[in-house]
């Protein structure tokens, strides 16, 4: 993810500025602040904007737990996000 330069980073992952977009760190609210879910440290992570615009808009967005467990076994494969690359 990056925070301050969008160009470095589409250069250091040979990507164009388009796909370096989702990769974007934004804070993500584990549960959703349209629920109830509090500005707290510990209801909110870093997270790519792809994901922090994705969990929540599906039909049955995942509890936090599940959806990191989602990510851990994406990660272990190596492939989380690797569509956007």
């Amino acid at each position: 993810m990056w925070q301050d330069s969008i160009e470095q980073y589409a250069v250091e992952y040979g990507i164009s500025l388009v796909r370096a977009k989702y990769f974007q760190c934004t804070g993500e609210h584990l549960v959703a602040h349209s629920e109830g879910g509090p500005a707290s440290r510990r209801n909110i992570v870093a997270a790519c904007l792809f994901c922090n615009q994705g969990r929540h808009k599906r039909k049955n967005p995942p509890s936090p737990k599940k959806y990191a467990l989602l990510v851990q076994k994406r990660l272990e494969k190596g492939a989380w996000n690797s569509h956007l690359l």
